[in-house]
């Protein structure tokens, strides 16, 4: 009897004792994050960025050195780059060769296109010979007697200058043959500019020959009325000569048989029908020029449209040499120091071959760590204290992650009914205020969360 109550008091006291060692437990573990917290400890981290050339090449220049601050987008290094440089060259003269084609082909449409304007003036001139002629074949006896009153109203006329011309010429007259002249000068002047210009225009590839031919008969037509103003001129000023008496005189011969001829017209009208013929296929060979001269200008714009496509292409080999000597210059892909260099000058490196490695300064954070048991009033968002040691003072921060994590456990269950594995946990703070001077790797604490302080 007394063995069995012996038995009964040891296994109250062994309940009793394990209840006691339970509570313990959970309150050592709540009182984690009140208590032994503000000595929860964790380091400066920062994201790092390898800096490496788009292209293979070997290194010519190197402009930072390790610990030295730089910018985002600033050039710390250099490839060989003589041979895409000549390519550039090469690609930009292209270019210019390109669109002096362009520019050619564009001239040779608005030669065709004259050329177009021109036959279809030549169609209705000839429409209207064609017109003339079979008027002239429905000529009545009244409208040839119309003629002869004409060709004789023309012969008074011709006798009136010859004896104008037999008499000399009037003031008047010189004054208008001067003013002649000094018009057809100007217009000399000018069309001998215009076949200097058209040929500087032709050395510098602006222009065709055609373009120099064009200007060159403008400029000999323009001498031809100036040399004729100018001998009307000294025609005036020295009088009429035997020989304009003479042409005056066969004027007055040319009416007499213009007379003649319009008297003899009205046996001439059936003849006239030939002339209605000849005029009909001037008419058909004018129209075959005019669609010549549209074929010409359906060629020219397609050679056009050959000369953009041209441009094009040696513009996009352009634009894609000069990407790749864009490519032989490394720039700083974020603003922070460089913490090391892993090639030398000279050295032949491959398309992304870590040259630099750049610690950044933006977005630096700090990870602490945790039983699951300390964090349970912890989100991600809430404001944080933690204490800079190398300054002696606090920031804030913003917790950005909260993840489990496997590096160590901070208890473990044992065979005892009822207890389980802790995990830890991994608080990520984001120091967004953390001051410049403070380096990457310095040292932490955790202070809590603006509701546990």
């Amino acid at each position: 009897m007394n063995k069995g109550r012996i038995i009964t008091i040891a296994v109250f006291v062994l309940l009793i004792s394990g209840s006691i060692f339970a509570l313990s437990a959970t309150k050592a573990g709540s009182q984690f994050v009140s208590g032994a917290e503000s000595m929860q400890t964790a380091y400066v981290e920062a994201k790092q960025a390898n800096a490496g050339f788009k292209m293979a090449g070997r290194v010519v220049e190197l402009l930072v050195e390790e610990g030295e601050t730089v910018e985002q987008g600033q050039v710390i290094a250099r490839l060989e780059s003589s041979e895409l440089e000549s390519q550039v060259e090469q690609a930009r003269a292209a270019v210019k060769v390109q669109e002096g084609k362009l520019a050619e082909a564009r001239a040779a449409v608005g030669l065709a296109e004259g050329k177009i304007n021109e036959s279809s003036e030549a169609v209705n001139a000839a429409k209207a010979k064609q017109s003339q002629a079979s008027s002239a074949v429905t000529l009545t006896a009244e409208s040839v007697e119309q003629q002869i009153k004409e060709a004789e109203a023309a012969l008074k006329a011709a006798e009136a200058k010859l004896a104008a011309v037999k008499s000399g010429p009037r003031p008047e007259e010189q004054a208008q043959a001067e003013s002649r002249r000094d018009v057809a000068k100007e217009a000399l002047d000018a069309a001998s500019k215009n076949v200097e210009r058209a040929k500087a225009l032709l050395a510098d590839g602006l222009a065709s020959e055609v373009d120099v031919e064009e200007q060159q008969l403008k400029y000999e037509k323009a001498k031809s009325d100036y040399d004729v103003a100018q001998k009307q001129v000294e025609m005036s000023q020295k009088g009429s000569r035997q020989e304009e008496i003479d042409a005056a005189q066969a004027q007055v011969e040319q009416a007499k048989a213009a007379v003649n001829l319009a008297k003899a017209n009205k046996a001439q009208v059936n003849i006239k029908q030939g002339d209605v013929e000849a005029a009909s296929a001037g008419v058909a060979q004018a129209q075959a020029t005019e669609q010549t001269a549209k074929s010409g200008v359906s060629q020219a714009e397609a050679t056009v449209l050959s000369a953009e496509a041209g441009l094009e292409q040696a513009q996009a080999n352009l634009a894609e040499v000069e990407t790749y000597l864009g490519y032989t210059e490394l720039v700083a892909p974020t603003d922070g120091v460089v913490v090391s260099q892993q090639a030398e000058i000279g050295e032949l490196v491959s398309a992304g071959y870590p040259v630099y490695t750049i610690e950044s300064h933006e977005n630096r954070w700090a990870t602490f760590y945790f039983p699951e048991t300390d964090v349970a009033g912890v989100s991600v968002g809430d404001t944080v204290e933690v204490g800079l040691v190398s300054l002696d003072t606090s920031i804030e921060g913003e917790v950005v992650q909260l993840s489990p994590t496997a590096s160590y456990a901070t208890q473990k269950a044992s065979q005892s009914i009822g207890e389980t594995d802790i995990r830890t946990f991994g608080v990520k703070v984001m120091l967004n205020e953390l001051p410049p001077d403070v380096a990457t790797g310095m040292t932490v604490i955790w202070h809590g969360t603006g509701e546990e302080q």
